[in-house]
């Protein structure tokens, strides 16, 4: 009877989780649309239209390469750190690319406990997206 109980709600977990994860990845897609594809291209390979429109003083990286580059290993929370853009990170020049924890805050909502964990939740979205685009 336990076993069946254990199969039940584990049916019942992924229901309802599956879709949960479903919709962070199009939440992910659609912000990096939004956010990150003028400049690292649709694709992420730094061609996005914005590089051609303005003079930016670096080009932005192939970002499907971020796995390559790193021994085959998807770079997850140096990459969080990097669109988050709080925390310093002496390799990586912030010469156009905006800060995200930022710019994704609510306006007038100011930075609070919740609207920082929502940000954080949509650059996790954003991030698994870009994960999604490695070169394989």
């Amino acid at each position: 009877m336990n076993r069946i109980r254990y199969l039940v709600c584990g049916a019942i977990l992924a229901t309802v989780v599956a879709p949960l994860s479903i919709a962070a990845a199009q939440t992910g897609k659609q912000d990096y649309e939004t956010y990150c594809a003028d400049c690292h291209g649709a694709d992420g390979k730094g061609n996005g239209p914005a590089n051609q429109a303005i003079a930016m003083s670096t080009t932005p990286p192939d970002i499907t390469l971020l796995a390559a580059r790193h021994g085959g290993k998807f770079p997850f929370d140096e990459v969080v750190d990097i669109v988050d853009g709080r925390k310093a990170i002496p390799s990586h020049a912030r010469l156009e690319m905006p800060f995200f924890a930022v710019k994704l805050q609510n306006p007038g909502e100011g930075f609070n406990p919740a609207s920082d964990a929502a940000v954080k939740k949509r650059i996790d979205a954003i991030v698994t997206y870009v994960e999604s685009l490695q070169t394989k």
